[in-house]
């Protein structure tokens, strides 16, 4: 339930989408986007990464992940040197290969919700419509039998 709650809160940040920026992502944990790269080219950035290009991407699902487990402190208590337990962390809890797997599976997951979630507005859209024309010819017939006295 939470971490639902705090996908569709990152998905709201994020316009919608599963990739969040480095900009965005130091709006939600403290560590600044240069802070963030200086880690990530050491090797000891704990969220997981992707480079679209020159790009760097966060799946919101690796922010969430983060987010719940509290894995660093941030960045207003965050020295200049992440203290060694996080790297730790990160290479027993976060191995590259499973963490790339983990990411298809949570976009695959995410966009079959998305589907899930477009079927059940259209679904709803659909009943809509019909009552509405359902209304409207009654009111046709109504008129018809009972017609306006001017």
């Amino acid at each position: 339930m939470v971490d639902q709650q705090l996908i569709d809160y990152l998905r709201v940040k994020t316009k919608g989408k599963l990739l969040m920026s480095p900009e965005q992502l130091a709006e939600e944990i403290g560590i600044p986007a240069k802070q963030q790269s200086k880690l990530r080219k050491e090797g000891r950035f704990p969220i997981p990464f992707k480079n679209i290009g020159r790009l760097v991407y966060y799946s919101i699902y690796d922010v969430a992940n983060f987010l719940l487990n509290g894995e660093t402190v941030p960045s207003k208590e965050v020295p200049q040197e992440v203290p060694a337990s996080i790297v730790i962390q990160k290479k027993a809890v976060k191995p590259k290969a499973t963490v790339q797997d983990l990411s298809h599976i949570f976009m695959l997951r995410a966009f079959a919700q998305s589907l899930e979630e477009r079927a059940t507005a259209m679904l709803s859209l659909a009943e809509n419509l019909k009552d509405y024309a359902n209304k409207k010819e009654m009111m046709n017939t109504f008129n018809r039998k009972f017609p306006m006295k001017y």
